[in-house]
């Protein structure tokens, strides 16, 4: 394929940034826009690459998933009307090895609805099998809370009690389970969820602001903002709005700082730090839901928590 032009290559990512839909509403534009992608990083120069990204909001690493999505290693054996219009789901089909992909398209995984955390998932018990335990059923217990010892201990039993009915032996951490390795998946996977909503609330909001303020903040994309410290998330878009008054700043980005925190949340391995973002988010409920009745603000934050800041 020959190089696009930046313009040509804009023309296919007309959807908002951070929209689902930026990179094409069917697998087969998706596919088209990768091959631009893949024909642009082999012929542009990285200061040109580098602009662009800028420029369309786009992340390096969703810019180098494309790359890989164009070798269609995996895919060009695929049929197209069994592929997903994601990105993020072709790339999870793309990086699979050959074992898995034979497995995937058996299990009847490969569909055109298929999500990229469906395949994931999928992909994370897949590798769990054959670990020398002639049958084993994969099982992960995702505590949305922390159980004491004793609690834990009465689930544990719980659990062997019902799997003794069955003739089933409950093996707590043995048999392959990789627990920390699977609980670090699964965060990754919440987190892409997160960042991928932050990115449109917030993508279109970084574009559009003034130069200055992005040369004061070191932010020119979407991603830079989202992925910053919180003082520099809320400063950003305090100075945006202006500072006057706050209930505008609240009205407007309190869901976003709300997954911003679940989104540290969430990426944190420190349970202290966990419990001061969930305290942050419970006392701006308390003041702007509250005390200032900002409408849809409680039910927004608190449905936040409920989704991604319950562990």
């Amino acid at each position: 394929m020959k190089s696009p032009s930046s313009a040509e290559l804009a023309q296919h990512l007309s959807a908002t940034p951070g929209s689902k839909e930026r990179f094409g509403t069917t697998a087969a534009a998706v596919l088209e826009t990768a091959d631009l992608v893949a024909a642009a990083q082999d012929s542009w120069d990285k200061e040109s690459i580098t602009a662009f990204l800028d420029q369309q909001d786009i992340h390096p690493k969703v810019w180098r998933k494309l790359v890989t999505i164009a070798r269609r290693k995996n895919l060009g054996s695929l049929l197209e009307e069994d592929l997903p219009s994601s990105y993020t789901a072709l790339y999870a089909l793309e990086v699979m090895s050959p074992d898995e992909l034979a497995a995937a398209v058996k299990e009847g995984v490969v569909r055109s609805d298929a999500s990229s955390r469906s395949i994931l998932e999928w992909t994370k018990a897949f590798r769990m099998r054959g670990t020398g335990i002639e049958q084993e059923i994969p099982l992960t217990l995702v505590l949305r809370e922390d159980l004491t010892g004793q609690q834990k201990q009465d689930l544990m039993e719980a659990l062997r009690q019902v799997a003794d009915s069955f003739g089933v032996e409950v093996l707590e951490g043995k048999g392959g389970v990789r627990q920390t390795e699977l609980k670090a998946d699964l965060r990754k996977v919440r987190a892409a969820e997160i960042e991928e909503q932050l990115m449109r609330l917030l993508g279109p909001v970084v574009l559009d602001a003034p130069d200055a303020l992005k040369q004061q903040f070191q932010f020119n994309s979407g991603a830079d903002l989202i992925g910053g410290s919180r003082e520099h998330f809320t400063g950003f878009l305090q100075v945006l709005e202006g500072k006057g008054d706050q209930t505008v700043f609240w009205q407007k980005y309190g869901r976003a700082y709300c997954l911003k925190y679940a989104l540290d949340f969430t990426l944190s391995e420190s349970k202290a730090e966990r419990f001061q973002l969930k305290k942050r988010v419970n006392m701006a409920i308390e003041r702007w839901g509250i005390e200032n009745a900002i409408p849809g603000f409680q039910e927004i934050a608190e449905e936040v928590m409920r989704t991604y800041m319950r562990r």
